[in-house]
Parts: C-alpha cells; structure tokens; sequence
C-alpha cells in the first residue's frame, strides 16, 4: 500500500518525536507506512461476535474404538 503521509509530513513527526534516523532509514520505513495505517484500522476495529466464528470439534478417538 502507497504511504498515506507525504515525506514532508513524515520528517514533522520524526522531529516533532526527537526520532534521529538516517537517510537510509527514512527512505527505508516511509514506504512500509501505508500497510501500517492498513494493520491499525484491522487493530481498532471491534471483533466479530462469538456466532460469527466457525464451530471447532476435535474427537480424539483410537482406531477401532470409535463405535463403543
């Protein structure tokens, strides 16, 4: 996913937190931006409800004894 923020609006909030990073390292995160934006709004929004989720059964039976 392409970043939300503009590189300019990054480097505020870099200095804005006293983050020192390197060229390097900003060229390297700004790009990664835009999924973590995506993965935040995965995080906040509420879980399904308890019906919404699949039935799980495990049966734990040895061969040949299932019938009794």
């Amino acid at each position: 996913m392409p970043p939300t923020i503009t590189e300019a609006e990054f480097e505020a909030l870099l200095a804005r937190a006293g983050i020192p990073l390197t060229p390097a390292q900003r060229a390297g995160i700004l790009p990664a931006l835009g999924g973590l934006a995506a993965m935040q709004a995965l995080i906040r929004t509420p879980p399904p409800a308890a019906e919404a989720e699949p039935a799980t059964i495990f049966a734990c039976a040895v061969l040949g004894e299932a019938g009794r």
